[in-house]
């Protein structure tokens, strides 16, 4: 029975059990050889699993020899006259005692499995919690909003940096300069992290990515502030984020939903394009992620084939069809499949390119039914600029001879204090700021793309009141900010030759 429990299965060789001992032997130990390629909770139970066979073979082997010696010894011999008693305790004592310390050393293995041990368990913990990437689908440097506005945790190792950058991306508000102290302290914790002589090649991977993140997130925060953003944080989280892609299996082994492949692919184009300027890279990490059904991905593929950015072929058609894959994603990847919906209109509207059954005001309503269950589960009435949609819906409406102001009451109830420039369209729409005060307000937006959006509105709205100087005027505006931020407001104005 020994034998059994330390060596699983060479017992059975002194009970003449030869080939039972053999076949377990050996499958027990193949067993064994595969552990290091699982990780996580999954390789804790097939541990489990073989601690119980061991347990059980040793079970077996003392059943064998039991019966073994009862059939050498014979019937029972009687007993001799005057000789001690026999011992009176009732054999379930020493049983349940066994029991009770098989039992207990079996719950503190599962435990341990569910908790973990270190910072790993305690990551595992919250990312189950927590599993949802949120991410923009876009490649704008605008960020989906989610859930908190609540102070993030003080990052003091890798455990709560990770927790940190993923409290940070939840906020409901975008990045700002004020963020940027306490993402530094992050970077630092994580490089101490890295910096240390032995690392689980798995840690080594989930602190490369959350600091590649965290970096652009910092030149996120510069860029919504108006100040230039850093290149040496911009070729630092483009290298961790590299080193995150070229994992492997300890990419694939990490315990952190957000940490794979095709998310640090969609991270690297981020920063390639938006804080290197590099639209090309940018492009050549999109396809790839695209490849693998990333939905922020193929958004972002189905944008360069409208804008023909990163060297992509301009194909309307193809556009249209990778923005109804994303749209199938549904919820899944937060504000994707809303904002694909919305694009699908804007190709249809635009540039005249439709599929059957293709229309621009069904698609609008796609993306309400969207915004409604986000807007629900981020308790967040701005959730993905839901207002910078309805100010689109509204205008495609005014074109189809609706004017529902309602809408554009709505949207502006859900605009904070720091929305000027999208305030001041609605505004402006809604005969309540005129073209030159509308002009002086979104000159002092500091976010490029957000005086985008406000200038391209403005002429839309211009247009449709055939008033062409006006729109003119704002045309002009967008060409001077330029093809990078507004490319794809730039495609769609060729509607309207001005």
């Amino acid at each position: 029975m020994t034998l059994n429990l330390l060596t699983a299965g060479f017992g059975y060789f002194y009970l003449g059990e030869r080939t039972k001992g053999i076949a377990l032997f050996a499958v027990t130990q193949a067993t064994r050889l595969l552990l290091p390629k699982m990780a996580g909770f999954a390789g804790g139970f097939i541990n489990l699993v073989l601690l119980v066979v061991q347990v059980l073979m040793g079970v077996d082997a003392y059943r064998i020899a039991h019966r073994q010696l009862k059939e050498a010894l014979g019937p029972q011999p009687v007993p001799v006259p005057g000789a001690a008693p026999d011992s009176h305790l009732p054999m379930q004592v020493p049983l349940a005692l066994a029991g009770v310390l098989g039992f207990g050393f079996i719950l503190l293995v599962v435990i341990g499995m569910a908790v973990g041990t270190g910072s790993r368990g305690r990551l595992r913990a919250r990312a189950n919690a927590n599993p949802r990437h949120v991410s923009p689908p876009s490649p704008s440097p605008a960020y989906g909003y989610a859930v908190s506005n609540a102070p993030p945790v003080p990052a003091v190792d890798l455990s709560t940096a990770v927790e940190n950058i993923q409290q940070v991306q939840r906020k409901r508000s975008p990045l700002k300069s004020v963020d940027i102290p306490n993402l530094q302290r992050v970077v630092r914790v994580l490089g101490t992290a890295l910096g240390a002589r032995k690392i689980d090649p798995t840690d080594a991977v989930v602190a490369h990515y959350f600091r590649g993140v965290a970096l652009s997130m910092i030149n996120t925060a510069r860029y919504h502030e108006g100040q230039p953003m850093d290149p040496s944080d911009a070729h630092q989280a483009l290298a961790d984020l590299d080193k995150v892609v070229g994992g492997g299996s300890a990419t694939a082994r990490t315990y952190v939903p957000a940490v794979s492949i095709s998310n640090a692919q969609y991270w690297a184009g981020i920063v390639a394009r938006n804080h290197l300027h590099d639209e090309k890279k940018a492009y050549a990490y999109w396809e790839q992620c695209a490849g693998t059904g990333h939905a922020g991905c193929v958004h972002n593929v189905a944008d360069g084939h409208i804008t023909g950015q990163g060297g992509e072929k301009v194909d309307f058609r193809q556009a249209l069809e990778l923005h109804s894959s994303v749209f199938d994603s549904g919820l899944k990847y937060h504000c994707a499949a809303a904002l694909s919906a919305m694009d699908i209109a804007y190709i249809n509207y635009f540039t005249g390119v439709r599929r059957p059954n293709d229309d621009e005001l069904q698609w609008t309503q796609k993306a309400d039914g969207l915004f409604d269950k986000l807007q629900a589960a981020d308790n967040n009435r701005d959730v993905c600029h839901r207002a910078d949609s309805e100010v689109d819906e509204f205008l495609l409406q005014l074109d189809h001879g609706h004017r529902d102001d309602n809408i554009l009451q709505d949207a502006l109830s859900r605009l904070d204090d720091d929305a000027g420039a999208a305030k001041a369209v609605i505004q402006f729409i809604s005969g309540a700021m005129d073209a030159n005060a509308l002009d002086a307000t979104v000159q002092t937006e500091k976010v490029p793309g957000a005086r985008c959006s406000a200038y391209f509105d403005a002429m839309w709205y211009a247009e449709l009141r055939n008033d062409n100087a006006v729109a003119r005027r704002y045309y002009q505006r967008l060409v001077e900010i330029g093809k990078f931020h507004c490319g794809q407001h730039l495609v769609y104005a060729a509607k309207f030759k001005l």
